[in-house]
C-alpha cells in the first residue's frame, strides 16, 4: 500500500432489518474518509426502524486516525451504538485490542478483537445468546470466554510436565484424566464457595 493512501470502504448486505457491513480501513483515516463513507451506511438504513447491524472491520492496514477522524468514529460509533449487535475487529496491533475492550463499554452489543478474517466471520455468523440481555460483566466474561479456556488448558498442559506424566512409557490418558477430574474437583470446590458466601471476591 502506498503510505499516503488512506480510505474506508464499504460493503453492505441485508435481509429485512438484518444487515451485515463491512468495513476496510487503510492509512491514516482523516475527516473527509468518514465524510464519504457514513452516507453510504445512513441511507442504508433509512426507512429501517430497527436495523440489527453485524460489523467486520478490516483494520489490517490501518494506521490511525487524524484528530478530526477519530471524533468522526466515536460520533458514529455512539450514534449507532444501539443498533450494533456485533462488531469483529480484525487488527494486527496491540493498542487496539485494548481499544476494542474500552469501546465495549459504549456499545449495547458486543465488540471483539481478531487477528484473522476467517475467525472473525465465523464469530460474527455464530448463533448466541441475546447479547442485548447482557450486563457489563456478561458481556466482558463472554468477549474473553476463549481466552479463559484457553488459560485452563494451558495450566492442564504445564501440570502434565511438572509431574512428567507426559514421558513415553507413562500412560498419559490415564494420568490426563486423573488430573482433568482434580481440576474439576477444584472448580466444583469453587462453585461450592461461591453458593455459600464464602468465596473470596
Amino acid at each position: 500500500m502506498d503510505k499516503n493512501e488512506h480510505c474506508i470502504s464499504v460493503g453492505i448486505t441485508h435481509v429485512g432489518d438484518e444487515f451485515f457491513l463491512k468495513l476496510v480501513a487503510k492509512g491514516t483515516l482523516t475527516h473527509e474518509d468518514y465524510e464519504k463513507m457514513i452516507p453510504l451506511v445512513e441511507n442504508a438504513l433509512v426507512g429501517i426502524k430497527e436495523p440489527k447491524i453485524k460489523v467486520l472491520v478490516d483494520a489490517r492496514e490501518l494506521e490511525g486516525w487524524k484528530l478530526e477522524a477519530a471524533w468522526d468514529d466515536l460520533k458514529f460509533g455512539l450514534k449507532h451504538s444501539q443498533e450494533f449487535t456485533k462488531l469483529a475487529f480484525v487488527g494486527s496491533k496491540e493498542w487496539e485490542s485494548y481499544g476494542i475492550k474500552i469501546s465495549n463499554w459504549f456499545m449495547s452489543g458486543e465488540m471483539k478483537y481478531f487477528e484473522d478474517i476467517e475467525s472473525a466471520t465465523d464469530w460474527l455468523n455464530k448463533k448466541e445468546e441475546n447479547i442485548k440481555d447482557m450486563d457489563t460483566v456478561q458481556k466482558e466474561l463472554s468477549s474473553r470466554k476463549k481466552e479463559i479456556l484457553k488459560e485452563l488448558k494451558f495450566l492442564f498442559k504445564a501440570n502434565l510436565k511438572i509431574t512428567d506424566w507426559d514421558i513415553p512409557e507413562a500412560d498419559n490418558k490415564e494420568a490426563a484424566m486423573m488430573l482433568a477430574d482434580i481440576l474439576q474437583e477444584g472448580l466444583d470446590h469453587i462453585k461450592d464457595d461461591i453458593k455459600n458466601d464464602q468465596f473470596i471476591y
